[in-house]
């Protein structure tokens, strides 16, 4: 390698760490803010013990730490100079959609009908962030990248096809059944069906990231010292 090269190398691998230090400051405020959300609209339903509303704001909590937990990863694992603008503007986006529906708490059909939108924007940030890994892939390496990248499109596309459209199906059905049915599923509590089926799959979904993340580690571990 040239000396030229290896001077190229060193800025862009300079570059990288900048962007990624701004990608991670970017995901800790904004989920810190829709934590603030939450925790505002948590307030009246825990001090006057409206139980029915603790099931939505532990709901709440996972949402924001799914989002801050998967959007590490994501960043630790393919974000790279230059700054993807278009993706980074998306994550204000969704994130806005997020602290709307975390105002919800106490009321199931905004709730459902709120984070079946939200569903939608991050199904929508999967597949942009797709984009992005397939346009600038840089030619691997060494096995450890190459492995590293196969599972970053495998799991884009798990998501794409499967995990969020799943999720956009079944937050959207229960905010129709809450419509449609408002005295089996709010005067007798049908909804609380709905929202523990939404949290035995936010948890299966957080720990999934926590999976991830242990699988790459040794992988980014190697792709930093190559």
């Amino acid at each position: 390698m040239s000396h030229s090269d290896t001077n190229l190398r060193a800025a862009r691998d300079r570059l990288d760490e900048v962007v990624v230090n701004i990608e991670l400051t970017l995901i800790s405020i904004i989920q810190g803010l829709a934590l603030a959300v939450l925790a505002g609209a948590a307030v009246q339903p825990i001090l006057q013990l409206q139980w029915q509303a603790w099931p939505y704001i532990a709901a709440g909590l996972l949402v924001v730490l799914i989002f801050w937990s998967r959007a590490l990863v994501h960043t630790l694992s393919f974000i790279r100079w230059p700054l993807e603008f278009g993706h980074t503007f998306a994550y204000f986006g969704a994130t806005l959609v997020e602290a709307v529906a975390l105002t919800q708490v106490a009321e199931p059909a905004h709730w459902f009908a709120l984070n079946a939108f939200y569903a939608l924007a991050v199904w929508g940030l999967y597949a942009w962030d797709l984009r992005v890994v397939l346009r600038d892939v840089r030619p691997p390496t060494n096995d450890a990248e190459r492995a590293l990248h196969e599972d970053i499109v495998r799991d884009q596309r798990l998501n794409i096809r499967w995990m969020m459209p799943a999720a956009v199906a079944f937050q959207a059905l229960s905010w129709w059944l809450v419509l449609r049915y408002p005295q089996v599923m709010l005067e007798r509590g049908g909804h609380l069906v709905l929202i523990g089926l939404t949290l035995a799959f936010s948890i299966h979904y957080l720990l999934g990231g926590v999976r991830l993340l242990r699988r790459r580690q040794h992988w980014l571990l190697l792709r930093a010292m190559d």
